[in-house]
């Protein structure tokens, strides 16, 4: 028999794993659909469907379990168009588990066999009561299987989730290119629900990589359904100056741009930065792949200095919540590093 079980996993709790053990006891195969796939970076989709995946596959098979298919389904327009992906997406399977209501709808009126999902202390584990306890800066330990807490780890979810309560909404997100090949960087970029690329090289072109050359990138990008912008006046490369206050800084480079974020010019591009995060999901890119050795990290104090959330992509499921440098200060309107 393969019993199909539905949920958002957000995130992946001890009740789920305590349903799915129970479940597959009376299966051939279980069949795990991971629903809203498409969404992250929200109040109730905080984790994208790559970081719920890999959170429900490394604990089923740290629990040994064998018999187990992770599928992912998104949101539809009509009832219609969500039930025949689904049946696309999984294929065949006896009946279905599932403790959403609409879900059970669906599934009913397209002639499904639909049973109540088996709760395991339902009051106790809710993954929403899990996302509140952690924007309050509580433990939630004991709710989650202890490879959920790896992967929320690695991704600096607790941070995540604090900030997407905090910054209601407001984000951007930022990578560096490296040697990577084009094709991976655009998976990683999709990964994360990217619209729009903003390139902030102060030279959109890369004699070692070449794939980055910014024509190259934005048709690759526009093939792809993905956004390109080059801002100029958030390039790095800037030169120090010798009345400089940002006595932080002992690095050249980075001192220069912190000089630098004193200009109209910067402020200008920070504001068109910011007028493309409010209406795409966008990530600012340069060439080096560790923010904290690239200027986009100074970009990103200016960003949350304004109220916004920032999202460093490392990898693959790999991800960095950034914050502010301590050494920055609100001076006249700008940031100085003291």
């Amino acid at each position: 028999m393969d019993v199909l079980f539905i949920g958002r996993f957000q995130p992946f709790h001890k009740g789920h794993i305590n349903t799915i053990l129970s479940l597959a006891k009376k299966a051939d195969n279980t069949k795990i659909v991971i629903g809203s796939r498409q969404l992250s970076f929200a109040k109730r989709n905080p984790f994208t469907f790559e970081e719920r995946k890999e959170m429900v596959e490394k604990s089923l098979k740290k629990e040994n379990l064998k018999n187990f298919l992770i599928f992912g389904v998104e949101d539809k327009k009509s009832h219609k168009e969500w039930f025949n992906n689904l049946k696309n997406t999984v294929g065949y399977f006896d009946t279905c588990y599932t403790g959403n209501k609409l879900v059970k709808k669906i599934l009913t009126e397209n002639h499904e066999e639909v049973k109540t999902v088996p709760h395991f202390k339902r009051n106790q584990f809710s993954g929403t009561k899990i996302r509140k306890l952690i924007a309050q800066n509580k433990k939630v330990d004991i709710f989650l299987p202890p490879e959920t807490l790896r992967v929320i780890q690695k991704i600096d979810g607790i941070e995540r989730i604090k900030n997407i309560y905090k910054s209601e909404g407001k984000r951007t997100f930022t990578i560096g290119h490296s040697t990577r090949n084009v094709t991976d960087f655009i998976d990683i970029i999709k990964e994360y629900g990217i619209e729009e690329v903003v390139d902030i090289r102060t030279i959109p072109k890369s004699r070692h990589n070449p794939q980055f050359n910014s024509d190259s990138l934005k048709e690759i990008l526009f093939k792809n359904k993905i956004r390109y912008k080059q801002i100029k006046e958030l390039g790095g490369l800037r030169r120090t100056n010798k009345h400089s206050i940002n006595t932080f800084w002992k690095n050249s480079s980075f001192r220069g741009f912190a000089d630098y974020m004193q200009t109209a010019d910067f402020k200008n591009g920070l504001k068109n930065l910011i007028e493309l995060s409010d209406k795409n999901r966008t990530a600012i890119m340069c060439a080096e792949i560790l923010p904290w050795k690239c200027h986009r990290s100074l970009v990103a104090d200016a960003l949350v200095s304004k109220g916004f959330s920032v999202t460093h992509i490392i990898n693959h499921n790999e991800t960095l919540e950034h914050k502010i440098n301590k050494h920055a200060k609100e001076y006249k309107g700008c940031l100085v590093y003291k």
